[in-house]
């Protein structure tokens, strides 16, 4: 079941291809077939059952050792790793009955969140409704367990416990998260809002969120963005809510490389949160320097008899491990950023890896690129239109297309070594700022990380450095599509200039033109630095502002709601009278 639909008749398992290919052709067939099965038995875990499951284990060299029950016929698979880590899986006939984890001789700070974790695992392990041992994958089984096996491999010096470390961080981000929540909900404007709407703000403009074990996935998240956060949870579909976050783990210390250790702490940052002179001050631009950040002292552990790890002689040595923390999802930010980011962790950076921002965030197609051309990204999307006298349901087709002319480099983030939860959250004011870029890019121009309602997916067109550019930006710009007239054409420039990102937008109102250029900042703020339609008569009170417009945008996430907001208010005469 786990090949599938490949043919086996090519792998010499029949004649029904060697009557038609000749020998050399055969055996490239037979190749290729067999790279597809390798690849499926690659990817794949296993199916669920008591012997898939000790396979696992087996695989990601844990300890087992079976025990039957006597009582009511079921047995139980005993899982041991290293160090710290104890899973013991109760099967009744292959269906998994109950699941109980442990770690044995771990602090408190590690073990209140062991009834938490083992729930993730049962359900991990549960056959649903439409499922059975047949189909039910083993795959988000093993990818937890493999985390907690890692962690505990490398807790296998005497005195070592990465679970403990990690969750060292974890209860000293809590503890900043929490003040900060309360800090916030003092504010009058938030005061009348719900805990889970505090929260999210929190998460998406302070020092994030941390999470132990959540979203069906073991370990530290921090999250710090997420799509629609303006928008109650309530009327938010369940695929709108994405999540980006900075998972926390462990990682041995690569060969020749020079980096700080992890150390073992709950002292990362002090009991008052704020130093003394930054006390009245706390929300301000510089929030990060005014945080009482302290720096633990270092952890060692015992040399071995043999002195290998140190210097001989030494009867303690300094650990080989270092703190991970991996995007989730991957990040995609302009090259110099990218630097800067690596640089204030102080990890290695590969000057040599040089990709196009836009490749990156709209792959091409595989044809040879020139790389001193400009881009077109051209995509259709089905966008909501307000709702006025009671009509409801109905929809317009936009066509879109996105001009990239400044040639940029990007680089995408997925793993980053750090020493201290500190540069975490020095840097998630930037990261906000691209992943909402991202969201804003992919929800309208193309698929990826959000959904693209009618289109098959992006067109790219390269175009040379002549009159293209003079011609997008000016009304004589037309994309290539013959739009319908209930059609709406959407043009875009991204223009990604240092460490400032703007976007200049145009689209029609009647028989006039809507030009705005934004501006998106740290934290993912929206700027409109120039625009043409807002009503310059404050009088009638019914005028928007700069600041409305942006906070539109911040609301929707997306360009294609956003003009059609716009044209609605110039429809009711509140814009352009």
């Amino acid at each position: 079941m786990a090949l599938g639909g490949v043919d086996l008749e090519g792998m010499g398992m029949g004649h029904g291809l060697g009557g038609v290919l000749g020998g050399r052709q055969v055996e490239d067939e037979r190749r290729r077939k067999l790279e597809d099965v390798i690849s499926i038995l690659s990817v794949s875990k296993g199916r669920l059952s008591a012997a898939g499951v000790e396979r696992l284990a087996q695989r990601l060299g844990l300890e087992i050792m079976w025990q039957d029950n006597m009582r009511d016929g079921s047995k139980t698979l005993i899982i041991a790793g290293p160090a710290h880590l104890a899973l013991d899986i109760d099967f009744m006939s292959d269906v998994v009955q109950k699941v109980a984890l442990s770690f044995p001789d771990s602090p408190d700070i590690v073990t209140r969140h062991t009834e938490k974790a083992g729930n993730i695992l049962l359900e991990d392990l549960k056959i649903g409704p439409e499922e059975s041992t047949l189909t039910k994958s083993l795959n988000r089984f093993a990818a937890n367990l493999e985390r907690l096996a890692a962690l505990d491999k490398l807790s296998g010096n005497p005195g070592l416990n990465c679970h403990e470390a990690i969750a060292g961080i974890y209860e000293n981000l809590e503890k900043l998260h929490e003040w900060e929540v309360q800090k916030v909900k003092a504010d009058s404007d938030m005061a009348k809002k719900d805990h889970e709407f505090v929260q999210r703000a929190v998460m998406c403009t302070r020092s994030g969120k941390p999470v132990m074990h959540s979203r069906d996935r073991l370990g530290l998240s921090l999250d710090y963005w997420q799509n629609k956060r303006m928008i109650t949870r309530k009327r938010l579909k369940h695929e709108e809510e994405k999540t980006w976050s900075l998972l926390v783990e462990c990682a041995p210390l690569p060969s020749l490389t020079v980096f700080p250790p992890l150390r073992v702490s709950q002292e990362w940052i002090s009991q008052k949160i704020v130093r003394d002179t930054a006390a009245n001050d706390i929300f301000a631009e510089a929030l990060q320097p005014q945080l009482d950040w302290q720096e633990p002292d270092s952890t060692v552990v015992p040399a071995k008899a043999d002195a290998m790890g140190g210097v001989e002689g030494s009867k303690e040595k300094v650990l080989d491990v270092i703190f991970m923390a991996k995007f989730d999802p991957p990040l995609i930010v302009p090259y110099s950023m990218a630097m800067t980011i690596y640089n204030s962790t102080n990890a290695p950076f590969d000057m040599y890896q040089t990709s196009r921002f836009d490749g990156l965030m709209f792959p091409h197609s595989g044809d040879l690129v020139d790389s001193n051309a400009s881009r077109t990204i051209n995509s259709q999307t089905t966008i909501q239109i307000p709702e006025r006298e009671g009509r409801e349901g109905q929809t317009r087709i936009h066509k879109n297309t996105l001009l990239i002319d400044k040639i940029g480099y990007g680089r995408t983030l997925t793993e980053l070594p750090f020493s201290h939860p500190q540069q975490l959250v020095a840097m998630l004011p930037s990261l906000r700022k691209y992943a909402f870029l991202s969201s804003l890019l992919l929800k309208t121009f193309g698929p990826g990380l959000e959904p693209t309602p009618i289109s098959a997916g992006p067109q790219s067109t390269i175009l040379s450095k002549s009159d293209e550019f003079s011609k997008f930006m000016s009304n004589e710009f037309k994309p290539a599509t013959t739009f319908t007239k209930s059609d709406l054409s959407l043009d875009a420039m991204l223009q990604i200039d240092s460490e400032k990102v703007r976007l200049r937008v145009i689209f029609p109102m009647r028989k006039e033109k809507a030009d705005l250029q934004i501006q998106i900042k740290l934290n993912g703020a929206v700027e409109i630095e120039s625009e043409n339609v807002l009503n310059k008569d404050e009088g009638t009170g019914k005028s928007l502002k700069k600041e409305d417009l942006a906070r539109a945008l911040e609301v929707c996430e997306d360009l294609g709601i956003w003009a059609e907001f716009i044209r609605f208010r110039y429809s009711m005469s509140i814009l352009f009278e």
